[in-house]
């Protein structure tokens, strides 16, 4: 199984999800078809780094076999930790450790994780749904990574949650249609 999850994070990182067909935007989400068989749900987020524009993003994945993951790649996939598995928080509110927070275990690859057991998938799909039915407008992605010149740093990323519930519906039905 952990090498469907790389072979979707292969096509995830060639493709940039950069579709043949248009998007369809639901907030900052967009739901892409970057190949014949698999769908995207992602968010991504830009920002300056060094003198140059670089981007986060959060992508959920399918194809017809029924073989889903998401996937996290921060700062354009130089992510990178020694660990085969990376410890994940999300919390609703940034740098205030609370009860509701989610915490998951997911699969190191190289400059991106993800996450690949599908009640885990599941469990942070509802977690997103579920803040942004509370009101909330984003939430914040932690996780520790060796990028910083070689010693632990953690990394944080925000994503935004307004359309997400509408957004993952569609990416369902497609996926569930395309089965």
């Amino acid at each position: 199984m952990r090498l469907f999850g790389l072979c979707l994070a292969v096509i995830l990182c060639a493709c940039r999800l950069s579709a043949t067909q248009a998007a369809e935007r639901f907030g900052q989400w967009s739901l892409e078809q970057p190949d014949d068989f698999v769908f995207a749900l992602s968010f991504k987020r830009s920002t300056l780094l060094d003198g140059r524009t670089v981007t986060s993003q959060l992508a959920f994945i399918c194809n017809q076999e029924k073989q889903d993951v998401a996937v996290l790649m921060p700062l354009d996939g130089r992510f990178g930790s020694r660990h085969e598995a990376v410890l994940v928080v999300v919390q609703k509110i940034e740098k205030q450790p609370n009860q509701s927070d989610l915490m998951q275990r997911w699969e190191n690859g190289p400059g991106y994780i993800f996450l690949e057991p599908p009640d885990e998938q599941e469990e942070l799909a509802t977690y997103l749904k579920d803040r942004e039915a509370d009101g909330v407008k984003s939430v914040h992605f932690y996780f520790p990574s060796d990028f910083v010149a070689g010693t632990k740093a953690t990394e944080h990323i925000v994503i935004e949650l307004p359309g997400f519930s509408v957004a993952v519906a569609a990416f369902t039905n497609r996926c569930e249609q395309s089965q």
